[in-house]
């Protein structure tokens, strides 16, 4: 992108002006947002550099919107709220993009530098809540240095590991006129991620494939890095070419195509099991991209103690911090992999010395999948539909390009577990851990890839119950996304806590009413269907979409079955 230098000392721009412009420079086609004072940007990003306003019903929806657009388009994504209470709610908007590694970047006014630490209306210190949660925090400190700032908040974001910046910028100032001439422009090298890729030392990956022949049983982990590197290509070819299992954190989901035979699946807490016993049996793990964190080793489990161990991420830190590492390399995922398929070439290093392991890997994984089957085959549990079998008919609908939005807790482990991503990709995107973030996010997602692609939320009742309100959002906005609720009357998380881990119950702090959400959709103008039977849901979906409008199906299931998640093995209740 050429550098666009405005010097026009008679009629100086505003420092709104000048933020417009460097959204515009940056590629931004729409800025997120819950409006609040000051108006001036707003009105100068619409009306003077033609981006979009995307007004949620809240900061925490409007800020989801963006968060969601940010990890699938992989461009700096803003948002922008007011000062004090606006502000009070951005936390709980950035943390989940903050969890997430999304290159989302929050503005903010902050109070007006004429009646500052003078009781002005609405006055809060702002900036020191965000360090904690974001790559970059920091207010203007003074309006001549709008562009050389505000390019610093994108650099963090895009840079390294992504993730979200803070600017806070006093409201007087938005409307200040500029005495010093601004250079709008955008680095090149930081439009979107993974920017600037560092590349491993080549005697570590020639070192790590050493290590890798003497292993009988490796298993390849593949974590989140690899979706933000977009490396799954390059994941599977090393797959190949190593003819070894591939098993994925949460994150990593898509880093293979879940139909690949040498996917495994994902491993850890929210898991198939198959992944976990995988990782138990392997004597070597190549892990890329991941954090080896509690989440996705299942509190240190798997691998087990005494695995060995080579490591590559892209974040130094996180090497050697969960796990003793015979090698730890720091550098891109895709870099790396090349790398490490260009090494295992070279070496003739082609599987064929574990070839045993990984056939016998594969019959455990065709194995499960049986199983699966046959936890799906029966339609209703107690009355109500088994969740199960729901997941299969989901899976059944979803296309190899389709992007499925899935909220945290149970929501996330039924999309990874049991739905087959068909393409590796960027096709499943999740609550890092912010319930209610899929709902909004899903219309973000759809934002992001355009007609060409189904975007579907995945909620349950209880994370639904958070922004119902943006489905008047989308119907404005005419984003035509079908969220599917498993609505069993509950938050199903905390009532099998109560129920099996401590073996009391506390209804008050899981039960809710039977909200009839299809009648709320229908009362907002969206499309709304109840599904109480396994027949009527596939039929559902369709008319959804046919519809053209923002739609929910809200699907009566039991409370009573969990899906994949580990902690309820002791109670007989992990199925697969």
């Amino acid at each position: 992108m050429a550098n666009v230098t405005v010097r026009d000392s008679g009629n100086m721009m505003t420092v709104s002006q000048a933020l417009a412009k460097l959204l515009r420079a940056y590629g931004a086609e729409y800025v997120f947002t819950l409006t609040g004072a000051p108006q001036d940007p707003l009105i100068d990003m619409q009306n003077r550099e033609g981006l979009r306003v995307v007004l949620g019903r809240s900061e925490r929806s409007a800020l989801a919107m963006a968060d969601a657009y940010a990890r699938v388009t992989g461009k700096p994504t803003f948002g922008i709220v007011q000062f004090g209470p606006g502000a009070t709610y951005l936390p709980a908007s950035i943390i989940d993009a903050f969890w997430a590694s999304s290159p989302l970047i929050a503005i903010s006014g902050t109070t007006t530098t004429k009646t500052r630490y003078r009781y002005e209306y609405q006055e809060l210190e702002q900036t020191s809540m965000f360090p904690s949660m974001t790559k970059w925090a920091g207010d203007l400190p003074q309006p001549e240095r709008i562009a050389d700032v505000f390019r610093t908040a994108v650099r963090a974001s895009v840079s390294g590991v992504p993730g979200p910046s803070y600017l806070g910028i006093p409201a007087d100032w938005f409307s200040k006129k500029l005495t010093v001439a601004q250079d709008i422009y955008a680095e090149p090298s930081f439009l979107r991620t993974p920017a600037c890729r560092v590349a491993p030392v080549a005697p570590d990956i020639e070192r790590a494939i050493a290590l890798l022949t003497s292993a009988e049983r490796p298993v390849l982990i593949a974590g989140g890095g690899v979706i933000l590197s977009e490396a799954w290509m390059e994941l599977t070819a090393l797959a190949e070419t190593l003819n070894i299992p591939v098993v994925t954190t949460m994150a990593g989901k898509g880093s293979i195509a879940d139909t690949h035979p040498l996917s495994v699946g994902v491993c850890g807490r929210y898991s198939r099991k198959v992944a976990n016993d995988t990782l138990a049996g392997a004597d070597f793990c190549l892990a890329i991209g991941t954090k080896l964190s509690s989440m996705g080793t299942n509190v240190f489990q798997y691998p087990g103690k005494g695995t060995r161990i080579v490591h590559v991420d892209l974040d130094p830190n996180s090497l050697g911090r969960t796990y003793r590492e015979e090698l730890s390399i720091v550098g891109d995922s895709r870099e790396a992999l090349t790398m490490l398929r260009e090494a295992a070439i070279a070496a003739n290093v082609n599987g064929g010395k574990w070839a045993g392991w990984t056939k016998q890997v594969q019959g455990t994984v065709g194995a499960w999948l049986e199983d699966l089957e046959r936890v799906c085959r029966e339609p209703m549990h107690e009355g109500k539909l088994n969740p199960y079998h729901i997941m299969r008919l989901i899976d059944q609908n979803l296309g190899a390009e389709d992007l499925l939005v899935a909220d945290t807790g149970y929501m996330a482990a039924w999309a990874v577990t049991l739905l087959q991503q068909k393409k590796a990709g960027r096709n499943t995107l999740r609550a890092a851990g912010s319930l209610g973030w899929a709902f909004p996010a899903a219309f973000g997602a759809k934002l992001a890839v355009g007609a060409g692609r189904r975007v579907f939320g995945l909620s349950g009742d209880g994370g639904a119950g958070y922004h119902l309100p943006d489905l008047e959002t989308a119907l404005r906005l005419k984003i035509p996304v079908v969220q599917i609720v498993m609505n069993n009357c509950s938050l199903a998380f905390e009532y099998h806590v109560q129920k099996y881990v401590h073996e009391e119950m506390c209804p008050e702090a899981s039960e809710f009413l039977d909200v009839p959400f299809a009648d709320v959709a229908r009362a907002f103008g969206a499309h709304g269907e109840r599904v109480t039977s396994a027949d009527q849901f596939l039929p559902a979906l369709r008319r959804a979409e046919e519809s053209g409008k923002p739609a929910i199906v809200d699907v009566v299931v039991s409370r009573e079955l969990p899906p994949p998640v580990t902690r309820y093995e002791a109670a007989g209740l992990r199925k697969v």
